[in-house]
């Protein structure tokens, strides 16, 4: 009986120093925060938004349809060869600070160091060394770059290029 007063919250021992159940409070305790930080997603993602609500599956009306996380992330394919594509950044030497966020976000590999300061005071800058490596219409690099040394096109000259798939 011990054992689930301690897990309901009903345990009448003013602390638990020295108790044998000890960690039945501290497993009390991690559910809880769980619970709490499930039911803050919960009514973050259930906030009204303009989207169309999604089709319905066809399941029975007693039990809720599982909800699929939505994203925002919708895949793109090219209308054109990526070489015929001039979407590339572009970095000011005078901006970068050497710090590489880019080049360790950057999963393609657009970013490499470039040429090492000769004093060895500052940090070599960073150059596009690869810019038919970029995505299309990907723009993760420039709110990662703190000093604001990356830019990119327009995204509205190049939508032309790309159709999108559901």
């Amino acid at each position: 009986m011990l054992v689930f007063d301690c897990f309901f919250g009903r345990c009448e021992k003013p602390s638990c120093n020295g108790c044998f159940f000890r960690f039945v409070r501290s497993l009390r305790l991690a559910l809880k925060s769980r619970s709490m930080h499930l039911d803050e997603e919960a009514a973050f993602t259930a906030a009204p938004s303009c989207e169309k609500p999604e089709p319905s599956t066809g399941t029975s009306a007693g039990s809720p349809a599982p909800r699929k996380q939505e994203t925002k992330k919708r895949r793109k394919r090219l209308l054109a060869p990526r070489e015929e594509i001039p979407w590339y950044p572009t970095i000011k030497p005078d901006l970068c600070n050497g710090c590489g966020d880019c080049k360790v976000l950057c999963k393609p590999g657009v970013f490499e160091l470039g040429e090492p300061d000769p004093t060895g005071i500052h940090r070599p800058k960073l150059v596009v060394c690869h810019p038919w490596n970029c995505l299309v219409l990907c723009d993760r690099c420039v709110p990662i770059c703190t000093s604001g040394a990356i830019v990119l096109p327009k995204k509205e000259d190049f939508e032309k290029y790309v159709e999108y798939l559901d």
